[in-house]
């Protein structure tokens, strides 16, 4: 299936951050049974913590790729496609959007430089799996995700990403 951009469901998922932290502008999902991906286009006016370095930085496409998974969620969570949030309703996914969906490890790769100004992302969710945490014993959904940035000069940035939802339904363990 493939999503357009619902500008109306991205205010409301960039409505935590603050106004000039809200940099995805507008974002595209396609799935294929429990596979998604999704690509966006981004405008970072003014960094919300340096002085301007004239190219995009780690800290900028963090935030970016973390407007990206949520508004990808909320699109899989909105049209109940595909397995990984399978039974949420949009008011779980409100309640558990900040507390619960955790970034647990980020890596990027910069080739060349970005201009921030107006920038191109792409997410992919590549794999997941059902894990217990070791400290406490709560179950986990581990979600791994890779992306990739780049700007119409040839800037370009990779990396992947593991999330961990925290509480999901053990039920997943029967669709992978």
């Amino acid at each position: 299936m493939r999503y357009p951009h619902d500008p109306q469901l991205l205010a409301r998922v960039l409505d935590c951050y603050k106004p000039h932290c809200r940099y995805l502008r507008e974002l595209t999902v396609e799935t294929s049974g429990q596979h998604a991906c999704a690509t966006g286009t981004f405008e970072i006016p003014e960094s919300c913590y340096i002085d301007a370095t004239g190219h995009l930085n780690s800290v900028e496409v963090n935030i970016g790729y973390n407007q990206m998974l949520y508004q990808t969620i909320a699109v899989l969570v909105r049209h109940q496609d595909g397995p990984l949030f399978d039974g949420w309703t949009m008011d779980e996914f409100w309640r558990r959007q900040l507390p619960d969906i955790l970034i647990t490890r980020f890596d990027s790769t910069f080739r060349r430089p970005i201009d921030p100004r107006r920038f191109h992302g792409d997410i992919t969710f590549a794999g997941f799996e059902h894990r217990v945490s070791g400290a406490d014993g709560t179950p986990y959904l581990a979600l791994d995700t890779e992306f990739h940035c780049w700007d119409d000069a040839g800037g370009n940035c990779s990396g992947n990403a593991r999330i961990a939802v925290v509480g999901a339904p053990r039920r997943l363990e029967a669709v992978q």
